[in-house]
């Protein structure tokens, strides 16, 4: 994206009266954004996250010592890597979007297992959920993986930039394809990753993405089951458990 600055004229820029500091700080590019990969099982949406993530530190975009996640890398691509899960996660997802962090990535896979589609509310997630907007500015890159249908929470699919479909990795040319719905620049392109074996051996493929015997610090509202002719009080109960600024 081009400068905007170099379609002013030097009069023009004068006379805001601007300091230099503030010059320099008026037009700061954005970077990063949150990448989405669906798909079914097997179907490489982790191997896809592990490919990029690799992508991300070879090319010195980003260090492991930038990076958390709720999967493992080993080698170099794990020095410096800090593995997040349940409620670790959730706060440093909180603090990212709040203090703010700047220039990390957070890989979370399986999302829908951390953070899945609702029929309750919770405060603690939708505050998370609802900063996901500001992640490109603060040049942050989130990776996460899904299932398909409705199994995440709709804010996340929502500030998602970048929508990947992955297909089967083909062993025998050592590559994927892909294809990456972009939703900023309104565009569907197809396109192939190539060396995803070694991909696949930086991080560990056996590992559950979420801490199954660890408490949560929230617990979902237990609702109860209502007819169908009694919908009315089930949104009513859901609407005054809201933040105010819903």
């Amino acid at each position: 994206m081009p400068n905007p600055l170099d379609y002013l004229t030097p009069a023009q820029i004068k006379e805001l009266q601007l300091s230099p500091d503030e010059l320099s700080q008026s037009y700061q590019p954005s970077g990063g954004g949150v990448y989405h990969c669906r798909g079914t099982e097997d179907a490489g949406k982790t191997l896809w996250i592990a490919r990029f993530y690799k992508w991300l530190i070879d090319t010195g975009r980003y260090t492991p010592s930038e990076a958390v996640g709720n999967i493992t890398f080993k080698g170099k691509y794990g020095y410096g890597y800090t593995t997040l899960k349940g409620d670790n996660l959730h706060q440093y997802l909180f603090d990212l979007t709040h203090k703010p962090y700047e220039h990390k990535i957070v890989i979370i896979d399986e999302i829908d297992s951390e953070f899945p589609a609702r029929f309750f509310p919770n405060r603690e997630q939708t505050e998370i959920a609802i900063r996901m907007w500001h992640i490109r500015k603060l040049h942050n890159v989130i990776l996460m993986s899904s299932h398909l249908g409705r199994s995440t929470d709709l804010i996340f699919d929502l500030a998602t930039h970048f929508k990947i479909i992955p297909y089967q990795p083909n062993w025998e040319t050592d590559s994927m394809d892909f294809t990456i719905i972009n939703r900023l620049d309104k565009q569907i392109t197809d396109w192939t990753a190539y060396n995803v074996i070694q991909a696949m051996l930086i991080y560990n493929r056996r590992e559950l993405t979420e801490l199954a015997d660890m408490p949560r610090k929230t617990k979902a509202k237990k609702i109860e089951h209502l007819v169908e002719d009694n919908q009315d009080a089930l949104f009513d109960e859901i609407s005054s458990d809201l933040p105010d600024y819903i």
